[in-house]
């Protein structure tokens, strides 16, 4: 094995959409975890769990998506895809990692790891195919959910051409 240097890291996560913000509020003792809308925890007995809010819900630390990919964009990927991209960016910054050049671009790897990926996508993708027919079905609905497309759209966002990878190992994805 090699040794490696993490020289930045990006966050988007229950605690905040940034690594700085999210270790303030672990230090001050608060907590990601928070009462879920009925609608999604409606026929089970968990009601609460950790999910990102949006800067309406959580202006100081609250996820933005309109600030990291387009309206047009949004419709054609799952959620943890711009996740993805907001968290890279911030590594990136962080880093002060542009690439300087090709071989640089071509030498700089990707990997995302994820639990399963774009599940929302997925859940939708049934319900359309059960209530409206598959031919209903973008022709983005399979690439929106893909694990690596993740990786991918983090790579060609910053033209990133070395390895990508896309561990899918549940919970140990991190670890990866």
């Amino acid at each position: 094995m090699r040794r490696v240097v993490v020289t930045g890291m990006g966050l988007v996560s229950p605690l905040g959409c940034s690594v700085e913000l999210a270790w303030q509020r672990l230090l001050a003792g608060r907590s990601g975890l928070s009462r879920l809308p009925d609608a999604v925890t409606e026929g089970i007995a968990a009601k609460v769990g950790g999910r990102v809010r949006d800067v309406l819900e959580d202006p100081e630390g609250g996820w933005d998506v309109d600030a990291v990919v387009s309206g047009k964009d949004q419709r054609k990927m799952d959620r943890f895809i711009p996740f993805a991209l907001g968290a890279a960016q911030q590594a990136l910054t962080q880093a002060g990692w542009p690439p300087p050049d090709e071989r640089a671009r071509e030498r700089t790897a990707t990997v995302i790891g994820s639990g399963i990926g774009g599940f929302g996508a997925i859940a939708e993708a049934v319900r359309t195919t059960d209530t409206r027919g598959p031919q209903r079905l973008s022709p983005f609905t399979v690439p929106s959910f893909l694990v690596n497309l993740a990786a991918g759209q983090v790579s060609i966002r910053h033209g990133l051409k070395g390895p990508l990878g896309a561990p899918v190992t549940a919970c140990a994805a991190s670890v990866q």
